[in-house]
This record gives structure tokens, C-alpha cells and sequence, in this order.
């Protein structure tokens, strides 16, 4: 082979090594700069009636609702993730009180065991309902958070006539789990309830 040759060998050789190279380069970095898949759950609510007489049973539908790309887990309990925003009666708040709440477990790995996947386009549902509260002697809806590892029952009256706007968001405070490779972590949106209570 004579010089000539093999300068055109060598020179061949890099360039196919220099293609070859940008081209692994580029593939791999164009893969790694995907954005990652979507989680995203929007939360709609409403009552299962726009009027109610006092002192009866008030039924909230809470939908969580996957909006996103991937399965994402969130929580099938209320208790602990439905919060309510402001829960007013003639725009002004309602009566409350609250207690602490106990369980037989932790209150964390109650969360943690709530957790179920829900697919692109799928929903969960989730129902608050109204009870007989014997501190405020009143129907009221209760509505629990998480407080240092500890629930917090909050008591809203909802016997006393008026019309009532509740707004709830749903947002997951407890730990990870292994089972779920995407857990929706973030506040959703604000679903607004309206319903009145006559006499």
C-alpha cells in the first residue's frame, strides 16, 4: 500500500470515528433531555343535591382525576388529604371546632396504605358525608388533616340555613410507597361546592 493510500485510510478512519461518535453523542443526549413523562390530577367536586333541609345528611363527591401522561398514585382516603380551603354560609365562615383523632395505627402508614394507581383518563372518587356532631349538636361535615403525625378532625356546621360555598383542594402529605413509581405529591386545583340548607 503505498503512502498515498494509507494517508487516505487514516484520514477515512477518523472521520468515520468522529461521525460515529457525534452520532452516539446527540442520540444520547437528545434521550436524556426528554422531559419526563406528565403527572398531573385535577380534583372536581359537587354535592348530591343543590338543597337540603336542616338538619339532614349532606353528601359530597370528591373525583381525582388523571389528567397526565403516566399511572399515578394518589390517596382513596379523605381523611388527611381533602383539605377545606374556606367553607362559608352567606359568605361568612361557618361554625367549627376541632380534635385530635386516634388511631389504632400510625397515621402515616395509613396514608401510606391508601395509595392506588389510577390510569391516564381515569378517576377516583372519594365521598364526604355529613353527621351528627355532638360538640356543635348539629349536623356537620368532617373534614380530618394531618398535624405532626397526628389527625385533626374539623367539624364544619352545615345544619344552619343559608346557601354554603365549600372549596376543597386535595393534596397527599404522607411518605412514598414502593408500589408506586409516580405519587402525586402537589395541591390540586380548587373544586368549588355550592348547596343551600332551608328550614
Amino acid at each position: 500500500m503505498n503512502q498515498r493510500n494509507m494517508w487516505q485510510l487514516i484520514v477515512g478512519t477518523i472521520v468515520m470515528v468522529v461521525v460515529l461518535g457525534g452520532a452516539i453523542y446527540f442520540f444520547t443526549m437528545s434521550k436524556s433531555q426528554q422531559p419526563a413523562p406528565r403527572e398531573a390530577i385535577t380534583l372536581d367536586a359537587s354535592s348530591d343535591k343543590s338543597t337540603y333541609k336542616a338538619g339532614e345528611e349532606i353528601r359530597v363527591d370528591a373525583h381525582l382525576n388523571n389528567s397526565g401522561e403516566v399511572d399515578t398514585c394518589v390517596s382513596n382516603m379523605g381523611a388527611g388529604n381533602i383539605r377545606a380551603v374556606s367553607f362559608t354560609r352567606d359568605g361568612e365562615s361557618v361554625e367549627t371546632r376541632s380534635t385530635p383523632v386516634y388511631f389504632i395505627t400510625s397515621f402515616d402508614k395509613m396514608l401510606e396504605a391508601s395509595l392506588v394507581p389510577i390510569k391516564p383518563g381515569e378517576r377516583l372518587d372519594i365521598m364526604l358525608s355529613s353527621e351528627l356532631d355532638d360538640g356543635l349538636q348539629k349536623q356537620a361535615l368532617r373534614i380530618t388533616s394531618l398535624d405532626d403525625g397526628r389527625g385533626i378532625a374539623m367539624f364544619y356546621d352545615t345544619e344552619t340555613p343559608g346557601d354554603y360555598q365549600l372549596k376543597l383542594a386535595y393534596e397527599y402529605p404522607g411518605p412514598k410507597s414502593p408500589n408506586c413509581a409516580h405519587v402525586f405529591g402537589e395541591e390540586t386545583n380548587t373544586a368549588v361546592v355550592t348547596f343551600t340548607v332551608i328550614p
